[in-house]
């Protein structure tokens, strides 16, 4: 998932308009610089720069600032506004080393100037912006409507070439009211990067399934938080039976490790991300999972607590969010009924439905690992995602207890086969295999049990070594 953060300059300083309305508008930071080196250390993979006096006027006001910030951080940068010249274009291309720039009214205005820069520069450095109000496409920073459909004027842009659009619907930009997901449907054929609205985790979440998502007052504003969003994620996995936590190798040969609790709080202390717990045996014994660990559990910690094993149905899933569960995952009920996901995540929302996915090479295994199903596991991933599953923790039975490194080669291919976070688990041993499965595949989190259990690393040392290597990460205060 594509979350770019948004630096829009007026004056040279970093600002939010309302509704595209330059008297209404709010200033963030006076020092651009800073807060795109803050976006880059959170681990922002792009940043969307706006030079919203050029796009206003049709110049480069804010170039200086551009400068500077495009010298102080190696993350990709797009940058829009007042963008009207090839001259221009190659400036910032050529000259300051931006990586794609995005033309707005010069698009409406010449379509001829949008194909001949594609052919110079190349689709993945050009991107239109389309700013709608209306159904209609505005230019000139929003303050005039062209009169031309959003449609029709898209499907005119992907025939002369351009791969990449940010969609804006002015009247969501700044309102933090969630982005026009009816629009974001009706566009077809064209990459979209989602522009204007995000409110919440949810709406970022939502838009995984789109080329990007832009987030700006949301975060200035303080409802969400990019460094979780963007940071890699540690998580402790609590595997549990009979209200103990347990241990195996390949999901069997359990030893006791403790109680759940006490060391859930361990973890917390030190700088766990979320805690998952796991009933393992509640599917093959089929009863309902442990609700009243879950409870306990989710009154002595602070972080994010997921739920898994024994989950059935969505009165399961109710009941789990009830008793305090920021997330469930699911696992055999899903292969056995998909339909669950989809009216899992449709009830509750994506965010808080995670399918777990146990891979015995390419075949998932349902039953605590006892059962093939011929299952693919990219396609089953795949799958999971389009019935609207906000996670996917992937599990390698091959690996899990053995301490010999996660699976890199299957965690990458489902990585690469879908745009929902994916959380590694299984094999975990020690601290470099936390890096090569970060380094070598895009996976988002690494659970992880045997290392800490067993005190080989704190969560601590890990974060240590993770922010040396570069890894954006929260680290515990």
């Amino acid at each position: 998932m594509n979350i770019i953060p948004a630096i829009d300059l007026q004056n040279g300083e970093a600002v939010r308009l309302y509704q595209g309305d330059y008297s209404q508008k709010t200033v963030y930071s006076r020092d651009p610089v800073k807060l795109a080196c803050e976006f880059a250390n959170m681990g922002a993979k792009y940043l969307h720069i706006v030079d919203l006096d050029g796009a206003r006027d049709g110049n480069t006001a804010n170039l200086d600032t551009i400068r500077r910030i495009r010298a102080a951080v190696d993350t990709p940068i797009q940058v829009g506004g007042g963008i009207r010249s090839s001259e221009t274009v190659a400036m910032y291309l050529d000259e300051i080393g931006i990586n794609r720039v995005i033309l707005g009214t010069i698009a409406v205005k010449n379509p001829d100037f949008v194909r001949d820069m594609i052919t110079r520069h190349g689709p993945e450095k050009i991107v239109v912006g389309v700013d709608v109000r209306d159904r209609k496409v505005a230019v000139s920073g929003w303050l005039q409507d062209s009169g031309e459909n959003y449609l029709v004027f898209i499907e005119a842009l992907r025939k002369i070439g351009v791969k990449t659009i940010v969609a804006t619907d002015i009247g969501r930009d700044g309102t933090l009211t969630s982005p026009n997901w009816e629009m974001y449907e009706q566009i077809q054929g064209i990459d979209v990067i989602v522009s204007g609205g995000v409110s919440c985790d949810t709406d970022i979440r939502r838009a995984s399934k789109y080329a990007g998502v832009i987030v700006g007052k949301a975060f200035y504003e303080g409802r969400v938080d990019l460094s979780k969003l963007l940071g890699k994620r540690i998580i402790p996995c609590l595997d549990t039976v009979n209200g103990r936590v347990v241990k195996g190798v390949n999901f069997v040969s359990l030893s006791d490790i403790g109680d759940p609790i006490e060391i859930a709080k361990q973890y917390e202390n030190q700088g766990a991300d979320e805690i998952v717990i796991l009933d393992i045996t509640a599917t093959n014994e089929e009863r309902k999972t442990t609700y009243d660990l879950l409870r306990r559990a989710a009154a002595e910690l602070t972080i994010p607590v997921t739920l898994g094993g024994g989950i059935r149905t969505v009165d399961d899933i109710a009941k789990a969010i009830e008793c305090g569960a920021a997330k469930v995952s699911i696992n055999s009920a899903a292969v056995q009924n998909p339909s669950l996901i989809k009216d899992a995540s449709n009830a509750f929302g994506s965010e808080r439905i995670v399918v777990a996915i146990d891979g015995k090479g390419r075949e998932v295994m349902v039953a605590g690992g006892t059962k093939g199903t011929g299952k693919d596991i990219v396609d089953w991933s795949k799958e999971c995602e389009a019935l609207g599953a906000g996670e996917i923790l992937f599990t390698s039975m091959s690996g899990d207890g053995t301490q010999s490194g996660y699976d890199i080669l299957h965690t990458k291919a489902i990585c690469d086969a879908v745009s929902i976070p994916v959380i590694a688990s299984g094999g975990c041993g020690s601290i470099q295999d936390i890096i090569d499965i970060f380094r070598k595949t895009n996976c988002d989190a690494a659970l992880v049990a045997s290392l800490f259990h067993y005190g080989k690393a704190t969560i601590g040392d890990v974060k240590a070594v993770l922010k040396k290597e570069g890894f954006p990460c929260v680290l515990k205060d």
